[in-house]
């Protein structure tokens, strides 16, 4: 028996020499990555701008639900919007044969009640604006597709989009609605550093005009950027960029999503010191997604000591009004079950999760040896690169026992989450 025990105890250590050795570099970034010390939950909404005035009545409503909702800290419910601050002059553009590009945006009139509506939330801080492109495509790469040149189905579709009042750039090909690569020809091309520097001047002055000043977070669209962009958005005033825990640079010869150049964690820095977090929750109730998703999700986030950020977009929230208010009932009900489920809880702002992420003596910061060690033992387990040594070696579920342990001891309140 006691031979046994030492062979257990042998293979147990030689896996987890091997770990270390294939992949000590996602334990340590694991590690480093910061720890907080309670549940917080971000509800992250892209594509809000330029629209019919239903989509304000639909902004109304969502204040309403979030402002309904409080933490013990007497905060909101959050969400941010990234804004796409224009959207094509379709008829100019077609009446134009499609040589020249011309806008209308948020700052236009006609989308006052939108504006008003965007403006309001953020008073009263159920709204965060978060920059999300002057358009949700690079305009030269639209041009291209309806050139002469350009595939006469896909150039006929985009005339027909571009026919609407208010096109929507949700009805986009995917590999458009990248706004900082040329996809006009595929695969797609780099921007020059003139164009991204014009093209942030431009962004800057609508958001300045109808916030009064520049957000802080960026949102990628389609999460396709590089160093040049985050050089001219932190130029601009931003201090923290939303990923999706990658980075990707390019669309290949499909239109899909070249292989990512860079693993991101929480709190990591890019170029301009600006500040990433990681949004990987979807919440789309459109495709399904119900608000035991969201509880599950925050949990697990939780116990590796990580913000919940979920994913969704303004696509839920418009159109006919029972599939809208539907799609609102079920954020509404995943908020509430959150605070239920989780007491301590807290609602912030993106801009305000960075904060943390760059503020080591923050009180929302966990301390505790202990809970740092559950967090990072949760966090290896739920990586996918060790994935494979972990599940034929067996040392997951040592890993998942020690975690299991180790928050049933200490994780019922951190001595530091009252401060939060």
């Amino acid at each position: 028996m006691h031979t046994l025990f030492l062979l257990i105890l042998a293979w147990f250590a030689a896996s987890a020499g091997l770990l270390a050795v294939l992949h000590w570099r996602t334990l340590l970034a694991s590690w480093r990555e910061p720890v907080l010390a309670c549940p917080v939950l971000i509800v992250e909404s892209d594509d809000w701008g330029p629209g019919p005035s239903e989509d304000a009545a639909a902004l109304q409503e969502l204040a309403r639900v979030l402002e309904s909702l409080r933490d013990e800290g007497g905060r909101c419910a959050v969400m941010t919007l990234g804004v796409v601050s224009s959207v094509p002059d379709g008829q100019a553009i077609l009446a134009g044969g499609c040589s020249t590009y011309l806008r209308r945006t948020l700052a236009d009139s006609a989308f006052m009640a939108i504006r008003e509506a965007m403006q309001a939330g953020a008073a009263r801080g159920v709204f965060a604006p978060q920059w999300h492109g002057l358009e949700h495509f690079w305009p030269d790469s639209l041009l291209a597709c309806l050139g002469e040149r350009a595939d006469p189905a896909q150039r006929q579709a985009l005339r027909d989009w571009l026919q609407a009042d208010c096109p929507r750039s949700e009805d986009l090909p995917s590999a458009l609605q990248s706004r900082w690569v040329d996809a006009g020809r595929l695969p797609s091309t780099p921007l020059t550093p003139s164009a991204v520097a014009l093209a942030m001047r431009e962004e800057a002055a609508v958001l300045r005009y109808v916030f009064g000043a520049v957000p802080e977070v960026a949102v990628p669209n389609t999460f396709v950027w590089g160093d040049a962009i985050e050089r001219a958005w932190a130029a601009c005033g931003v201090s923290c960029v939303v990923t999706p825990g990658s980075r990707y640079e390019e669309r290949d010869a499909t239109g899909g999503l070249a292989s990512p150049t860079r693993r991101i964690r929480n709190g990591d820095r890019g170029r301009g010191d600006v500040c990433y977090v990681v949004r990987d929750v979807y919440f789309e109730p459109l495709r399904g997604h119900r608000a035991e998703h969201v509880w599950q999700a925050l949990e697990a986030k939780t116990a590796q000591g990580r913000a919940t950020l979920l994913e969704t977009h303004r696509s839920n929230f418009i159109g006919p009004s029972e599939m809208r208010d539907a799609a609102i009932g079920e954020l509404e009900r995943a908020l509430r079950g959150a605070l239920t489920d989780h007491h301590d809880l807290r609602f912030m702002s993106t801009a305000e999760l960075a904060q943390i992420l760059r503020d080591a003596e923050s009180p929302f910061r966990e301390r505790d040896l202990r809970r740092r060690v559950e967090a990072w033992l949760r966090r290896v387990a739920a990586e996918a690169g060790p994935a494979r040594i972990l599940k034929i070696t067996g040392l997951g579920s040592v890993i998942r026992t020690v975690g299991n342990f180790l928050g049933g001891v200490n994780f019922r309140r951190s001595r530091y989450q009252a401060d939060c």
